[in-house]
């Protein structure tokens, strides 16, 4: 397979990530957030099962690794009930903007705090950069806490921070088991966790009976998450996770634009000027030094 399929399959993945913000925010407003959750895990779950086989992946895992795995299914669980209730009464597009270019900058700070690391003095200024961007985006100069709660965009920075400790928690993982394994096992324990908490909490189970609905969850679970997930992998695995990681840059960009065609969103100057800030510290914090002579 030559290199051009690969980048193919990577812009692929990108779209399919992008989207699925436009997908979230068509059906967050239509049921309860814990049963959106649940088929969400479900249909993922599901769709893994033929990909952990076709890729002649494992289902085997130790305890520990089961049990980081159980660890990132609570913090996906926290994530996704930031995801769905920023976007219920947020946009797509602030929210793929904003949670897409923060989380790279706040795993970062996550990951220098737990090694008790001091970040280099260019790491603190994208640092910098990245929270001047997000608010911007926000707007804070014209926010107040009740207009940041209506917004949705305390959601969405909330969401940037737990995907941060969701890839922290990730490295560990990658220590016992494969990416597609951890996958299976992870969606396993959130479609078990999010089951719970609709019985627990007695959350309406009422869903739209449309082919709205069930396309964008669909969309939102197998094409983003599980297609769009292994062919991130199946590229990084030829083209080399530099430049792999470079294509991540098309995900906000991608749910700028469909924010705009399909829910008729509007693009104001602020969040290019933030997003654009954004992009700069992520290449920033990225940035490797030189080698010296």
């Amino acid at each position: 397979m030559s290199d051009m399929l690969f980048y193919i399959m990577m812009v692929l993945a990108m779209v399919s990530w992008g989207e699925s913000w436009v997908s979230a925010k068509a059906v967050a407003g239509s049921a309860n957030t814990d049963i959106l959750m649940f088929y969400r895990f479900l249909l993922t779950f599901i769709s893994y099962i033929p990909v952990v086989i076709f890729m002649k992946e494992t289902f085997r895992i130790n305890l520990k690794g089961l049990g980081f795995t159980f660890l990132c299914s609570m913090v996906m669980i926290v994530y996704n009930e930031m995801f769905f209730t920023g976007l219920r009464y947020g946009l797509a597009s602030i929210g793929g903007l904003l949670v897409t270019t923060l989380i790279p900058v706040m795993t970062f700070l996550i990951v220098s705090v737990a090694n008790r690391k001091i970040p280099a003095g260019k790491d603190i200024f994208g640092l910098v950069l990245g929270m001047c961007g997000a608010m911007i985006i926000m707007k804070i100069w014209n926010a107040d806490i009740d207009t940041l709660f209506s917004s949705g965009n305390i959601f969405f920075l909330a969401a940037s921070v737990v995907w941060g400790f969701v890839t922290y928690l990730g490295g560990y993982v990658r220590k016992y088991t494969t990416v597609l394994t951890n996958g299976f096992y992870m969606y396993l324990f959130c479609t078990l966790i999010a089951g719970a908490l609709v019985l627990i909490k007695g959350s309406s189970t009422a869903v739209p009976h449309t082919f709205m609905f069930w396309g964008n969850m669909v969309l939102l679970s197998v094409a983003a998450t599980t297609f769009g997930t292994t062919l991130f992998f199946l590229a990084a695995t030829r083209l080399g996770s530099q430049k792999t990681s470079s294509f991540v840059y098309l995900v906000p960009v991608n749910a700028l634009v469909m924010s705009w065609l399909f829910l008729g969103e509007e693009i104001h100057l602020n969040t290019i000027a933030g997003g654009l800030l954004a992009f700069c510290a992520i290449y920033i914090i990225n940035k490797k030094p030189k080698p010296t002579l």
